[in-house]
């Protein structure tokens, strides 16, 4: 039986920690990219397994010792990489004119899903400005075309696959354009928002391809690294929402925020996970809205699901300058990011 335990015990250690560490390993690999995602999973198995250590008295002292100390090392790693995610509601605009306010409501509908009156009923309740759909195709286009008496001025783009989307809108757009960033099926939509003030958002709706097996990570960093690049010579505010497949401390991420000049809100507001809605243990944010310091944030939430198998997130933002900056530019970044989408645009793993 002391043998088993020890077994055990050592087994759970070595796969734990080897998990939380396994994404410093500079590869596109779908599978290492992947372990990025359950942070909070692997913290909260963590501190399960150090109490269970802790409590384990057939198991020799020494032995405790050993792997508790890697456990620790593991869960501080872990905690590090979630804490910028807990609430402090720092960074929340106290105020704001209502001629300078912008609401999105972000919905990836999940393609096969045919609960659309759901959405519908919770878009006319909340009454956002964009409503950015993901995973649309020709039958989702006319469910959303029933909310034309609301938001009549609408950009989309059906690929025929998952990467569909439709952005709806009750203010006026103008420069309007879906392009294909990396030759891949996944496209993005700009357009630029006027608000009643009169001054511009631009806005940029993505959902990259996620890294699966046979497919590395290198399509969504280069559509991602395209869109910072992008959203770096915008002369408006960007304002940029999706399904970015990628949680918020994922390297790549956070190299996009150095390019972009993006804020997350979560930083200020917490973790609130978008998927899986219909998972108890999967959970963790896919679904983001990032802004550049020319706009703050009002609000952010996760709003109930409606048959997707992610929940819709909502944010209102205001067009003045948030008060925070966004993390500095690194000197590698640039050419990393250039790399990247190079590496995708000749059909390469970009394997480092």
């Amino acid at each position: 039986m002391r043998t088993i335990l020890k077994l055990a015990l050592c087994g759970a250690t070595l796969f734990l920690v080897g998990v939380s560490f396994l994404a410093l390993i500079e590869t596109n690999a779908w599978w290492v990219r992947m372990t990025d995602f359950p942070r909070l999973q692997y913290l909260i198995a963590l501190i399960l397994l150090l109490g269970t250590l802790a409590v384990s008295v057939p198991v020799s002292r020494r032995l405790r010792l050993g792997l508790g100390a890697l456990v620790l090392a593991a869960i501080a790693y872990n905690a590090v990489k979630i804490a910028p995610y807990l609430p402090t509601q720092d960074g929340v605009a106290e105020s704001c004119s209502p001629e300078d306010r912008i609401s999105i409501l972000v919905a990836n509908v999940k393609l096969g899903n045919r609960e659309s009156g759901a959405l519908l009923e919770m878009v006319r309740a909340r009454e956002p400005d964009l409503l950015l759909a993901l995973e649309t195709n020709e039958w989702w286009e006319a469910e959303l075309a029933n909310l034309a008496d609301g938001w009549p001025n609408e950009v989309s783009e059906i690929t025929g696959s998952y990467f569909g989307m439709h952005l709806r809108s009750r203010l006026p757009l103008r420069e309007t354009a879906a392009v294909y960033p990396v030759e891949q099926d996944a496209p993005a939509i700009f357009a630029t928002v006027e608000l009643p003030s009169g001054d511009t958002v631009r806005v940029f709706g993505i959902h990259p391809r996620p890294p699966h097996p046979d497919q590395s990570s290198t399509g969504r960093d280069a559509e991602l690294m395209w869109a910072a690049l992008e959203a770096r010579e915008a002369e408006s505010p960007v304002l940029l929402a999706g399904d970015l497949n990628a949680v918020p401390w994922e390297r790549t991420i956070e190299r996009m925020q150095r390019i972009g000049g993006f804020i997350d809100p979560r930083e200020s507001l917490g973790f609130m996970p978008s998927y899986d809605a219909h998972s108890w243990w999967m959970s963790w944010p896919l679904d983001q809205v990032l802004h550049q310091r020319g706009l703050s944030v009002l609000s952010m939430e996760v709003l109930p699901g409606f048959g997707s198998d992610h929940y819709p997130v909502e944010a209102v933002l205001c067009h003045s300058p948030t008060p925070f900056d966004p993390p500095e530019l690194r000197d590698d970044d640039l050419a990393e990011a250039r790399t990247t989408i190079a590496a995708a645009l000749e059909g390469q793993p970009d394997d480092r």
